[in-house]
């Protein structure tokens, strides 16, 4: 459990600095902005719970 709490906590800050970002006037809308941040918060999550599985692995050795 500990393994992903952190990497989704990092998925949910990325989605939220996604969403408070500027955009155009025609994609200025949450749903918008929550799409395109998804282009950003996926590999984030992937490589920050990577990261924590190797972290994880070595100090339990």
């Amino acid at each position: 459990m500990k393994k992903i709490m952190v990497p989704l906590l990092v998925y949910l800050i990325v989605c939220i600095i996604a969403a408070m970002l500027p955009t155009s006037d025609g994609y200025n809308t949450i749903g918008w902005k929550l799409l395109i941040g998804q282009i950003y918060a996926i590999p984030v999550l992937i490589i920050a719970f990577l990261i924590s599985f190797f972290l994880h692995r070595r100090l339990s050795h």
